[in-house]
């Protein structure tokens, strides 16, 4: 369906027994009074338009096309571009909307890879945790994380200290690392009262960075736009032809319906768990590289359980759970098992949930967690590396390990790999498709520089805190609470000051979308605007998390969100109607646990 910018007469459209409201403050002619004086009051840098992007992107030739607009995708545009390269890169959905919307959240070292030995990967881990807590102080921040060891566990607590010192020991000397502590039962309890006190005889503290990941890729986009990567969503690719010497990958427009192809010198199958789908397009005979291993997450309130900080739960069956406070709420997972069903629509399943409410409910006496206090869930599937195991092999103890390859047409591919060391595979990747250019065309482009370049609009750690202070007190004076404030440095760094700029100039955008969530309706204008947000679920799933916060208080903001975008985009009637149907369809795909309970 394409997208109409003619302006359409505001109609009462139905939703359910909701209807989105006529009087929606801010109407449509001033709304684009406020648009266009923001944007040119505004020197922040911003992306472009997907429309800017298509039209830069016609008759030129790229030296790398990347395709996959995910976490990986986009710190390969970064690298490249950071070394003087033209970049395209290309995403069939919307930016994060696969595996990187759907992690854990963490920045972390995988204290369990040394279980499996793999004491190369979490030294590289740790080392790239630091480095990116001082690149996006806004977006990676130190979490403190405690290990409760039970009674009957004393063994392995012994173990676990003894891993700890090695963990620490792998991050080195690390500006700002901090070294593991013993606690002892009073200390435990006083971090999280819910524990069991009968069953608690210490625990350990360790650190590692929680961040948003989907912020964090939007990131990363913006800063290789920013050095001349051109980037569009929704585009489809579709296969690889050559034209004498030119390479063509041919493409689908997803938002017109149009085929579009595009030149490029060496390209990248930055895909994930679609990479053997893809590769398979192009070359039938392809054997697959790619095991998807699904992982569900829970969200429940603060209120559920009593804790002030992130705990690492040993579960009965010898692996971890996380529980993390994240958004204003508490983030339970994640699982690691096969998955076979559709790529595209992982979605948690009632024995999932349980399987995560019974590992923190095997540490509280009280206060049993139940699918009721359960407000978000959602699935995701990373992308291990096949190493010729059936079916039926387990995922929990596979390597994350990520392998790099030659695929069709010469594209190279990458398989594997974590949030936290995205920065080291883009180098990987990059040097790997340099190898296809000859030594003198190598001789054009520079060394990677990007372990020094900072994310969030800041230039050096002075200028963050500089610009945090500006945002702070500029927030302050427009009236905005210290949770929201919070919020909008840590999700848009430099760039609040954009999203400030629209709250100045109408403070009706100064309200909360939901009213228990920081998010603010000028969050709504800006990701559209500034960030190539295109449809609802771009704005409440990625832009802005709601989508895996809160989903029941997401559903009923849709009617709001959509209503101003409509007004934003000219939406008619029938294209507002079909946008609220599609995120209220994914919302409630996401609310078994509430079918659950009602059923129940």
């Amino acid at each position: 369906m394409s997208i109409s910018l003619e302006n359409s007469s505001p109609q009462k459209v139905p939703y359910k027994d909701k209807q989105i409201s006529q009087n929606f403050p801010l109407s449509l002619p001033r709304f684009q009074e406020v648009w266009a004086k923001n944007n040119v009051a505004s020197n922040i840098e911003q992306m472009q338009t997907r429309r800017e992007s298509l039209e830069q992107a016609q008759g030129k030739t790229y030296d790398l096309l990347i395709i996959g607009g995910g976490i990986v995708g986009a710190g390969i545009a970064h690298d490249a571009t950071n070394r003087g390269m033209s970049v395209l890169l290309v995403e069939k959905d919307d930016f994060g909307s696969g595996t990187s919307s759907k992690t854990t959240k963490l920045i972390h070292g995988g204290l369990r890879y040394l279980e499996q030995l793999h004491f190369r990967l979490t030294r590289e881990l740790c080392q790239e945790r630091g480095l990116l807590e001082s690149l996006a102080p806004h977006l990676v921040r130190d979490l403190s994380l405690v290990l409760p060891v039970l009674r009957n566990k004393k063994l392995f607590g012994l173990k676990a200290g003894l891993g700890l010192t090695l963990y620490d020991a792998l991050s080195g000397h690390i500006a700002g690392s901090k070294r593991h502590e013993s606690l002892s039962r009073h200390s435990v309890l006083e971090c999280a009262p819910f524990l069991d006190p009968n069953e608690i005889v210490g625990g350990l503290r360790f650190h590692d960075c929680v961040t948003d990941d989907t912020r964090l890729v939007i990131e990363v986009l913006k800063t290789a736009q920013s050095n001349g990567a051109n980037l569009i969503n929704y585009v489809e690719a579709q296969d690889i032809r050559s034209e004498g010497d030119k390479k063509i990958l041919v493409c689908r427009d997803r938002m017109k319906g149009q085929d579009l192809s595009f030149s490029f010198r060496s390209c990248v199958n930055a895909t994930g768990v679609w990479s053997d789908e893809l590769n398979k397009r192009f070359d039938t005979s392809w054997k697959s590289n790619v095991k998807p291993a699904k992982g569900i997450h829970i969200v429940v309130p603060y209120s559920a359980l009593e804790t002030n900080t992130a705990l690492f739960l040993p579960s009965p069956d010898e692996r971890y759970v996380f529980l993390v406070p994240w958004q204003k709420a508490l983030m339970i997972g994640t699982t690691d098992t096969n998955y076979q069903g559709s790529l595209d629509n992982p979605l948690p399943e009632l024995e999932e949930i349980d399987f995560l409410l019974s590992v923190v409910n095997h540490y509280t006496k009280r206060s049993k967690l139940k699918r009721e206090d359960v407000i978000a869930a959602w699935a995701g599937l990373r992308p291990l590396v096949s190493e010729g195991e059936g079916d039926s092999a387990g995922t929990a103890n596979m390597s994350r390990e990520h392998k790099i390859f030659v695929g069709p047409h010469n594209t190279v591919g990458i398989v594997g790999g974590k949030l936290t060391n995205f920065r080291i595979l883009a180098q990987q990747v990059v040097d790997k498709a340099l190898e296809q250019f000859s030594t003198q065309e190598r001789g054009k482009f520079h060394p990677s520089t990007t372990d020094r370049v900072m994310l969030g609009g800041y230039t050096s750690r002075e200028d963050y805190l500089t610009q945090t202070a500006v945002v702070s007190t500029k927030a302050r004076s427009l009236g905005l609470e210290p949770a929201v404030i919070d919020h909008l440095i840590s999700s848009y760094g430099s760039r609040a000051e954009h999203v400030l700029e629209l709250v100045q100039e109408d403070e009706s955008l100064s309200k909360r979308i939901c009213s228990e969530f920081p998010p603010i309706m000028a969050e709504v204008v800006y990701t559209i605007k500034h960030e190539m947000a295109i449809s609802l679920s771009d704005i409440l799933f990625r832009r802005i998390r709601l989508g895996l916060v809160h989903q029941a208080q997401a559903l009923d903001a849709v009617p709001k969100v959509a209503r101003l975008v409509q007004n934003m985009l000219g939406w008619d009637n029938a294209r507002t109607s079909a946008e609220i149907a599609q995120i209220n369809t994914m919302l409630e795909s996401h609310m078994i646990f509430k079918e659950a309970k009602v059923h129940a």
